[in-house]
């Protein structure tokens, strides 16, 4: 994308990268995949929605979600700024619904080529996204100027320094060979721990923060439930393209079931800056 404005211009090799993520093993058009986004929503709304409350979150905002999914947080934000108004915004929006709310609007497009005029949002906000993008910093850069004085924009996304560490190595097998494919397609769990607060603080953002949020596994909760859709959505690649045999992940999955199982899988970055 070149923009006649001055904006950034993509290497060649990037769309590809981007195309393997929308026909990837999180595509839209998997069967599975609005029932692991509903999960995912289930597991992370909580700690999305305390995070925008902690930024002073008013009925009279502006707000913006990138990459909006199946829709909880847009229309979440829609109630809570009735004087305000939402944009969603999804390379694919076949899963949002713009009647959801008078003051919300569903955009299709892609981040890279989609522009907002500077200063249009109070809040911008992203989730599991900028991970699968290439050169996240230039595309961050380009969404800090949409932000008006005062603004704030949320990052959230996962990373994978516990996989490692993890005691049980069923668990960590399975975990291993989800994060080569998801690499292979060109998410890299590894950026937010590494580049996420340095791309907020060169947006010319301050008031930068950080939390940590552990997704925990084996107590029966939300992200027990996020993980056995994501496996059974990406398992069968996974067993396909021999990065694990179906023993192996049945192993791994059955740990869900032990009692004496509990472990911390992947980790969300939590990252915020504020507009001067």
């Amino acid at each position: 994308m070149s923009q006649a404005d001055g904006g950034t211009r993509y290497g060649a090799g990037e769309p590809a990268a981007l195309d393997r993520y929308s026909s990837g093993v999180l595509s839209h058009e998997r069967p599975t995949e609005l029932e692991r986004l509903r999960a995912l929503e289930r597991m992370s709304d909580a700690w999305t929605r305390q995070t925008f409350a902690d930024r002073g979150l008013r009925p009279d905002w502006r707000c913006l979600e990138l990459g909006a999914g199946a829709g909880s947080v847009a229309r979440w934000l829609a109630g809570q700024c009735p004087d305000g108004r939402v944009v969603a915004l999804d390379v694919d929006t076949r899963f949002l619904d713009a009647g959801w709310a008078k003051n919300l609007e569903v955009v299709e497009g892609d981040l890279r080529e989609t522009e907002f005029p500077p200063g249009s949002f109070d809040l911008i906000h992203a989730r599991a996204l900028m991970m699968h993008l290439p050169q996240p910093e230039r595309i961050i850069a380009r969404v800090a100027r949409w932000l008006a004085p005062g603004g704030w924009l949320v990052l959230e996304d996962p990373v994978n320094f516990t996989t490692d560490s993890s005691p049980y190595p069923a668990w960590q097998r399975i975990m291993r060979a989800l994060e080569d494919a998801l690499s292979a397609q060109g998410t890299d769990l590894t950026w937010a721990r590494r580049r996420q607060t340095a791309a907020l603080a060169d947006a010319g953002l301050t008031e930068l923060g950080l939390a940590l949020q552990p997704l925990i596994v084996g107590d029966g909760g939300a992200a027990d439930a996020f993980m056995r859709l994501f496996f059974e959505q990406v398992g069968p690649g996974l067993v396909g393209q021999n990065r694990l045999t179906a023993d192996q992940l049945a192993e791994g999955l059955a740990l869900l079931d032990d009692p004496r199982f509990l472990d911390v899988t992947h980790t969300y970055l939590v990252g915020w800056g504020r507009r001067p």
